[in-house]
């Protein structure tokens, strides 16, 4: 059986906390999702308590994660 998203996913969690859609932004700030290697990563930018958004293509998979991008 292969492996579920969120097995794949705590691979990676020392790197940082990763947010499902639906969920609320802890902070105020940039958040970046990676689609993949042949698209361009998408960017939003929340303010604290506001609903992550599901990424174009990705629905229920999206995963976003804090950047450092000052808007």
């Amino acid at each position: 059986m292969p492996p579920s998203v969120e097995e794949i996913l705590s691979r990676y969690r020392p790197y940082g906390p990763v947010f499902k859609p639906g969920e609320k932004a802890p902070i105020s700030g940039t958040y970046v999702c990676h689609r993949g290697t042949m698209l361009p990563p998408v960017r939003v930018q929340l303010t604290k308590g506001e609903e992550f958004p599901e990424a174009e293509g990705l629905g229920a998979h999206t995963r976003w994660r804090e950047t450092n991008i000052q808007g």
